[in-house]
């Protein structure tokens, strides 16, 4: 007989009201093998006061190796720059900062946004399961457009279906490393060559994901809400497109 789970009893605590900012960057293919040396010194130049003070609490920088999904004719871009502060005021210091950063093999910035967390769905620390693993994970990012009609009804869907779900798969899984939802509050810049977006997704998997992805978000789906996999992800896919979706490392 399996054993009943209260998705209240789980450990893990959702990150709320916390900010970041995204930069996502193109890079000359020429010089990507100098991308985790460059950019990492150079932020720790730039940022190095605001890293001290913890005006930046958290950097990680993930590349984007292979195209999962893709909708819309647009030039792919390599890197997803994330950055964790203490406060949304700090922004307004950090960005003109982070403007003077000067890597000469990236090609263009596509994005420079600050995001907030959406409630109830971020865990970026480990379940007990991803704890015990010894191999990386990798990452898959999702770029996501939302109708914008249609945005308080996306975070609700967040809120009370996929977050939880995950929550569930993070204690009770080992294959899911941490996740983070991020929906846009201010884009600083953005490159009128490439399509817009509205929510960032960061996914850190371990390769049994592939194959118990479907089975375990139902188990977490019907602990939460009472709603079927195909029901929840058929609401979602009349609101929202899957602008871009990538597979890559963590490099920071």
């Amino acid at each position: 007989m399996d054993k009943k789970i209260s998705v209240e009893n789980l450990k893990l605590t959702p990150q709320n009201d916390t900010y970041y900012i995204a930069w996502s960057i193109g890079v000359d293919k020429k010089y990507k093998k100098h991308m985790k040396k460059e950019i990492k010194s150079q932020l720790t130049d730039v940022l190095g006061s605001m890293t001290q003070n913890n005006a930046v609490e958290d950097i990680s920088v993930y590349s984007h190796n292979k195209t999962a999904e893709k909708h819309g004719e647009f030039i792919i871009w390599d890197y997803l720059i994330l950055m964790q502060i203490k406060e949304k005021e700090d922004a307004e210091i950090i960005l003109p900062n982070l403007k003077n950063v000067n890597i000469p093999f990236v090609l263009e910035t596509i994005r420079m946004e600050l995001l907030v967390t959406t409630p109830n769905s971020t865990y970026p620390t480990l379940g007990e399961g991803a704890r015990k693993r010894h191999v990386k994970p990798f990452y898959a990012i999702e770029y996501v457009d939302v109708q914008p009609n249609h945005l308080d009804e996306f975070r609700d869907i967040m809120i009370n279906n996929n977050g939880p779900a995950m929550k569930y798969i993070m204690e009770e899984a080992r294959w899911c490393h941490n996740f983070y939802a991020l929906e846009t509050l201010t884009v600083f810049y953005h490159n009128s060559s490439y399509p817009t977006w509205n929510q960032i997704h960061v996914i850190g998997l371990y390769l049994e994901s592939i194959f118990l992805y479907k089975k375990d978000f139902s188990k977490g789906l019907a602990l939460t809400h009472s709603i079927s996999f195909e029901e929840n992800f058929a609401q979602l896919k009349k609101i929202r497109t899957m602008l871009y979706k990538t597979i890559g490392r963590k490099m920071i």
